[in-house]
């Protein structure tokens, strides 16, 4: 199905929610960086709900946390969290994501797995507000409280649906993962689908404030698609990616390519 015929189904909790990108909101034209950094590439995506069963438990940092099993068709969600109304936007995320994927032809018969955190563990970027373990296939995104604190994420105040869309956006990560047909995907193959995924699902308004804040052009080849375009503004990187994929030629065949290792390859 090409991306123009998805519908996000209706928001089941507070309305309007985006996620953090590094980077302006104007896509001025940067220097290139050393290629040494391309080691601190950050992955960010999330999560959706269908139904809940909850249990005290406690995570990592010992903080005392609910768990959500968020039960997807063909997989299971479960994210946990201090709080229970961040945990529920965390799901809604996710659903959102992975209804869209299905509907691009994606296998969605995954486990997810994420953790809603104070902090971003050491290895993540100190403005990191999601991150996607790939060792563990786990989604690590702030609290919603700590996530706030970044004020403003793509160019607009942060809210709840924003944040929905951050969970969005690392669920995606691991339902890529999943399908990937190539054993080392390149990072601007990763972000393309991640992107993609969080703006498709976002709520119409809010995609429309994020577009307006971003007027540069689709990408028009794989070639202006690189790690230092999405190092040196990421939110830019994300929003001409998705303006790539609404193109008629690209759409859901160019996802499949990109899996397949066919698009974005290093």
């Amino acid at each position: 199905m090409a991306q123009g015929n998805y519908r996000p189904p209706p928001p089941t909790h507070h309305p309007g929610a985006e996620k953090k990108i590094l980077g302006s909101a104007s896509c001025a034209s940067r220097n290139f960086i050393l290629a040494g950094a391309a080691a601190a590439l950050i992955i960010s995506v999330g999560i959706g709900i269908w139904q809940c069963h909850f249990r005290e438990k406690v995570s990592g940092n010992a903080m005392p946390a609910t768990e959500i099993r968020c039960d997807a068709p063909n997989g299971v969600v479960v994210v946990r969290s201090p709080d229970p109304d961040d945990a529920l936007a965390a799901c809604e995320g996710s659903r959102d994501a992975i209804v869209f994927l299905s509907s691009q032809g994606l296998d969605v018969s995954v486990d997810v797995t994420i953790e809603l955190l104070a902090r971003m563990p050491a290895e993540a970027s100190a403005s990191a507000a999601g991150y996607y373990l790939e060792s563990e296939r786990k989604a690590l995104i702030l609290v919603y409280s700590q996530f706030r604190r970044l004020k403003s994420w793509f160019g607009i105040p942060i809210d709840r649906s924003l944040y929905r869309s951050l969970a969005s956006h690392e669920v995606a990560h691991s339902v890529a993962a999943y399908n990937f047909k190539i054993p080392t995907p390149s990072i601007q193959a990763k972000e393309y689908i991640a992107y993609v995924t969080q703006l498709s699902t976002m709520e119409p308004v809010m995609r429309a404030r994020v577009l307006a804040q971003f007027p540069s052009k689709a990408f028009e080849d794989d070639g202006q698609m690189n790690p230092t375009i999405y190092l040196f503004d990421s939110s830019c990187f994300g929003v001409r990616a998705y303006r790539h994929f609404l193109k008629p030629a690209n759409g859901r065949n160019y996802l499949h390519a990109i899996l397949a290792g066919k698009a974005l390859a290093e």
